[in-house]
């Protein structure tokens, strides 16, 4: 799982590996896809290029590679809404990749669930004392 800070660009981190021999990918071109799982544009793909939502499969970014199978890729910052859920996934142009995916959440949202456990485990130790 990753996480996102909401209107600004956020970078995502891609593994890549062969299904073929397991080996990491390091070359080609990788596309990454972005897809709002709640909020009003839920179901939409986001593009990067034009900062839009689309109703059709559409590439939020092209990936870069670091190091040894590692990619990046950079979204606009449009892209990024306060409180909605993501699911991210990277294809490599060749159809070589074992799939990828994963979720993406607020960071905030996080934050939130941190400080509602601390909050709670205060009420319990002020309970036990």
């Amino acid at each position: 799982m990753q996480s996102f800070t909401a209107a600004s660009a956020n970078t995502l981190h891609i593994d890549m590996v062969a299904k073929a021999d397991g080996e990491p990918i390091t070359a080609g071109t990788v596309n990454v896809y972005l897809v709002a799982l709640t909020g009003d544009n839920a179901g939409k793909w986001f593009k990067t290029s034009d900062d839009s939502w689309s109703a059709v499969e559409a590439s939020a970014a092209a990936a870069t590679h670091k190091a040894d199978g590692h990619w990046t890729a950079s979204v606009d910052a449009a892209g990024w809404i306060a409180g909605v859920r993501y699911f991210m996934y990277a294809k490599e142009s060749g159809d070589l990749h074992i799939p990828y995916s994963e979720e993406i959440i607020d960071i905030n949202d996080v934050l939130q669930g941190i400080q509602a456990v601390t909050d709670k485990l205060d009420t319990m130790i002020e309970v036990v004392t």
